[in-house]
């Protein structure tokens, strides 16, 4: 089973080669054109838009995961991967490991082109910013991990609701988009408002506090939320399966 779950992973990671250039492709050309601005737009202007494609591909990684289901329908080859010996859950598995490999993988490009921007900070006339003058350094670091964490996770839960919603759509043999669409719909719907229901049940749980993170004293983040975002990652990754093992029509 794991041979046939790593072999469908890299297949899944070959098939997305092309896109996965493309965009590798346009952040790096982004970086290169952002270089030529720095004498019109001012050094520190552009090094913050070298941060740019970040929000981009928050929405890209959901929409991919959407998109790498639905192809196995529009190439007609859904009969053939659901006949291979490899359940529903691992199906849907290795196509999440695979976007979500590309979206790591994006993501650090992008903040690799923006260290380079920073440490060419003096090539423009701009000077570093010490460490040491950087107050509540330890502070920052947690609050970089602790919000990076969340926004990956939240990527892999919108990602795994778009993957839900196309396949229920293939529960029906007709309107199966119109079906789709009022899906996505309530499935955001649900997991909010049961995420502030659970949040209020897990209120007991410990929350993290980064202490005068520019104009705010303390900021706090409960863990209850990244709780939740767990379970109900976990509940739909385990219904997303059931429905593509037993549900879908080929």
């Amino acid at each position: 089973m794991s041979k046939m779950f790593f072999a469908l992973y890299r297949k899944e990671l070959g098939g997305a080669r092309n896109i996965f250039l493309t965009i590798l492709g346009l952040i790096l050309g982004l970086g290169v054109f952002l270089l030529t601005r720095i004498s019109t737009w001012g050094y520190w202007q552009v090094f913050g838009f070298t941060f740019l494609p970040l929000a981009f591909l928050v929405f890209w990684g959901m929409f991919r995961a959407f998109a790498i289901v639905r192809e196995e329908w529009k190439e007609g080859t859904a009969p053939f991967l659901r006949s291979l010996p490899v359940s529903g859950w691992s199906i849907i598995g290795t196509k999440l490991l695979a976007v979500f490999t590309e979206w790591v993988v994006l993501v650090l490009a992008t903040l690799t082109i923006s260290a380079l921007f920073y440490a060419a900070a003096p090539l423009w006339g701009a000077e570093w910013v010490k460490l040491a003058e950087l107050p509540n350094l330890v502070e920052r670091i947690k609050f970089v991990a602790v919000f990076g964490a969340s926004i990956a996770l939240g990527v892999l839960l919108g990602s795994i609701i778009f993957q839900l919603a196309y396949l229920l759509g293939r529960t029906v043999n007709r309107f199966s988009g119109l079906v789709s669409i009022a899906a996505t719909i309530g499935l955001i719907y649900l997991t909010s408002k049961s995420s502030e229901i659970l949040v209020r049940w897990l209120s007991f749980a410990p929350s993290i506090n980064f202490i005068n993170l520019e104009s705010v004293d303390i900021f706090s983040f409960t863990t209850a939320t990244f709780l939740v975002m767990l379970i109900e990652f976990a509940l739909l990754f385990l219904v997303t399966g059931w429905v593509m093992e037993k549900r879908v029509e080929s």
